[in-house]
This record gives C-alpha cells, sequence and structure tokens, in this order.
C-alpha cells in the first residue's frame, strides 16, 4: 500500500468518527477494517498507534481514544482549606519520611448539587503511624481528633471540622510532586470503598460526582481502575464509567 494511499484511508476513517464519544480499540481497528477489510490484524493495531502519534487521535487512558479536543482537560488539582493547610504543614514538619494524603469533603462541592456545608477532614497516613500522629494534633490543641472511628461513633461524635485519622491503604496513588495532596482518582474510589467517607454523602449521588469529575478534568482510567482493584471496587467503577462519559471504554 502506497503512502497516499494509507493517509487517504486514515482520513476516511478519521472523518468518520463522532466528537462526541469515546472509542475502544477494537472500535478503531473495526472502522479501519470496514475500509481496507483486507489487511492484518496487526496493520490494523499499527493504524491506529500512527493516527496517535500523528495526532489525529489521541489517548484518553485504558482502551479509551477519541478526537482530539480543542482544549485539553486540566489536572485536578484540590484547593484545601487552612485548617486542612495548616494540617499538612504541621505533619510534614513533624513526620518528614511519613507517607500521609489528605481529603476533606468540602472539595466535592464543586461536583455536588447538594453542597457540604460542614467539613471533615481525613489524613490518611501509613500504617502503624497513624496513632502518634492522632497524638501529635491532639497535643497540639486540635480539639476534634477522631482515630480510625467505627461508622456509628464517627456519627455519634462527630462535629464541625472533625479530623479523622485513617490507615493510608498501600498501592494508592500518590502524587510524585506533592504526595500529600489527594488525587481525583484515589477520590472517586475511596467514596465507594470507604466507610466513613462514604457516610458523609448520599450514594445517589455518585452517578453526577463521577459524570462531573471525567468532564472538568482528565481522569486516568488505568490509574483508577488499579486502585479500584486494590480496594475491591473495579467491577462497581467500570460500571459507572460505563455508564457516564467514557462510554464504550470497556468494550
Amino acid at each position: 500500500m502506497k503512502g497516499d494511499d494509507i493517509m487517504q484511508w486514515y482520513e476516511q476513517v478519521v472523518k468518520s468518527l463522532k466528537s462526541d464519544r469515546k472509542y475502544s480499540h477494537k472500535e478503531l481497528a473495526d472502522e479501519l477494517k470496514a475500509l481496507k477489510p483486507d489487511l492484518h490484524d496487526s496493520t490494523y493495531h499499527w493504524a491506529i498507534s500512527s493516527l496517535i502519534k500523528h495526532g489525529r487521535i489521541e489517548k484518553l487512558g485504558y482502551n479509551m481514544y477519541s478526537l482530539p479536543t480543542e482544549e485539553p482537560k486540566k489536572e485536578y488539582y484540590p484547593v484545601y482549606s487552612d485548617l486542612a493547610t495548616g494540617l499538612i504543614d504541621q505533619i510534614q514538619d513533624k513526620y518528614p519520611l511519613v507517607t500521609f494524603t489528605v481529603f476533606e469533603t468540602v472539595m466535592m462541592n464543586e461536583f455536588l448539587n447538594h453542597l457540604i456545608a460542614q467539613n471533615t477532614v481525613f489524613v490518611q497516613v501509613e500504617k502503624e503511624v497513624g496513632i502518634y500522629i492522632f497524638r501529635f494534633l491532639q497535643e497540639n490543641g486540635y480539639p476534634n481528633v477522631m482515630y480510625k472511628p467505627r461508622v456509628d461513633a464517627f456519627d455519634l461524635y462527630w462535629k464541625r471540622d472533625c479530623i479523622v485519622i485513617t490507615d493510608l491503604i498501600t498501592e494508592a496513588p500518590l502524587r510524585s510532586d506533592g504526595p500529600h495532596v489527594i488525587m481525583l482518582e484515589k477520590i472517586l474510589v475511596d467514596m465507594c470503598a470507604d466507610k466513613l467517607m462514604s457516610s458523609t454523602f448520599s450514594e445517589a449521588e455518585f452517578p453526577d460526582i463521577m459524570e462531573q469529575a471525567q468532564s472538568r478534568y482528565h481522569l486516568d482510567v488505568a490509574r483508577l481502575l488499579r486502585y479500584s482493584r486494590r480496594r475491591n471496587r473495579e467491577t462497581m467503577m467500570k460500571e459507572y464509567l460505563e455508564r457516564g462519559a467514557i462510554e464504550g471504554a470497556f468494550t
């Protein structure tokens, strides 16, 4: 096949793709195969790689492609309250080698219709160290600190701006440029998998949260699914993704 024929073939396929949907690798291969059915399967895989290389399509995540967007989606970077920022600074100064990350419930207000007015700060810290963080915060005058409470105790003793110390799950996604700043993929999985975090909002709101998160920010689906697998929520997360904006990502 001559070079001009290849490029014409590419252009025909690209023109047939819809700008408002996502495609799996198989769906792209089927589009290519419909125009050139007599080629080897490896040629279609090579063609998809070439389309990505030349900027004709873009890879959004694992097994997910689309036409190039006019404006790339932003990376999610949370804005912390003064309380959370102070916690991060104090813990980091006292325990510089400890791995921890911080989430607060008011972060979800940009994704929710029903806004959260009463904040809760979750400090997730590597196992065996959490008790020391708990005592350190108590000694430094933080009045409302809980250490790995059960849901019923959390509901009973919760107060505004409560600080909750829990274990950081191994293999949790962490930022290389700011390991204490929580990642969006981790938030979404934890909201399904963590009993305390999930008790702070209505389960019925989660599909809207997923849709808003996907439409506003770049979501690394491979990272999301790796962590959801670690937390035994992979099937659930796939179902939410398939219902949402990443349509066709798992076909």
